[in-house]
């Protein structure tokens, strides 16, 4: 789960901007203080938070740069943004090997060794080098409805009484993941952000969703509802009626903010 973000950071783009982490090292800020700002809020405050690629995608990029011109010195960091972003150990050794073909032999041999101290330091082994080798029982998994022990929504992300079950992951390594989460009525989500956004299958009842800044939206079974990412939401059940919905996302990262508030909550709109 990823650090919670709060309210009042996301509100406020000026706090924002002086309480985000800086990225410039220090060396940098030493001798080149004004490159160090341009590094922290245009390189790292702009173009990396731009939408028009993922992070994951703009991390392959970078690393393929940055190995392509021989710069080693840089792929520490990034090589830890990257599987920070969700790109795979064994898709940074399959990389670095179509990189010889294209970017130099040299360039991908030197490196091998900054790749290697990065994914020891991380825990990985040799074998997380290696792209899976998918059995009988990676090829097609069934999670039935149901299956697993039920628990409950976290209280510090959710309001009300929330019921998950049958979480799973994609077969073969794919990076969907998911479960069925049910609310009761009056239960909800807290507000919460997707780094690679959601999707949400209404399988029984109605309930109700809603992006920042949009209307609180009534969905039923049936309905399937798509969150860009980085999109601020947060979904439950009607006051009256509760819900259940499979909840799907790619990989892991979760912003969860601050709860949705009673008079947040007392704006859904009536049962029809």
């Amino acid at each position: 789960m990823r650090s919670v973000v709060s309210a009042a950071a996301l509100a406020a783009p000026a706090v924002a901007q002086e309480q985000a982490p800086r990225v410039a090292p220090e060396d940098m800020r030493w001798v080149a203080p004004e490159l160090a700002g341009h590094t922290d809020d245009v390189l790292f405050g702009e173009v990396w938070a731009g939408s028009d690629l993922s992070p994951r995608d703009r991390s392959l990029v970078t690393l393929s740069a940055l190995i392509k011109g021989g710069h080693t010195g840089q792929l520490r960091g990034h090589l830890n943004r990257a599987l920070d972003n969700g790109v795979q150990p064994a898709e940074i050794g399959a990389m670095i090997t179509h990189l010889a073909f294209y970017a130099g032999w040299p360039n991908a041999v030197a490196a091998l060794s900054e790749v290697r101290q990065v994914m020891e330091a991380r825990g990985f082994a040799a074998a997380d080098m290696q792209a899976p080798v998918l059995t009988d029982a990676d090829r097609q998994r069934i999670i039935r409805r149901g299956s697993g022990a039920a628990t409950a929504g976290a209280a510090s992300n959710f309001t009300g009484a929330v019921q998950v079950t049958a979480p799973f992951s994609g077969a073969g390594g794919a990076r969907v993941r998911g479960a069925t989460v049910r609310f009761e009525a009056g239960a909800r989500s807290a507000w919460h952000i997707h780094e690679r956004g959601q999707t949400l299958v209404v399988t029984e009842g109605c309930g109700w969703t809603q992006r920042e800044g949009g209307p609180i939206e009534r969905i039923c079974a049936g309905d399937v509802v798509m969150l860009a990412p980085g999109e601020k939401h947060w979904h439950g059940a009607t006051a009256s009626s509760s819900m259940t919905h499979v909840a799907l996302s790619e990989g892991t990262g979760v912003d969860w903010l601050e709860h949705v508030t009673d008079a947040e909550y007392a704006n859904g709109p009536a049962d029809p």
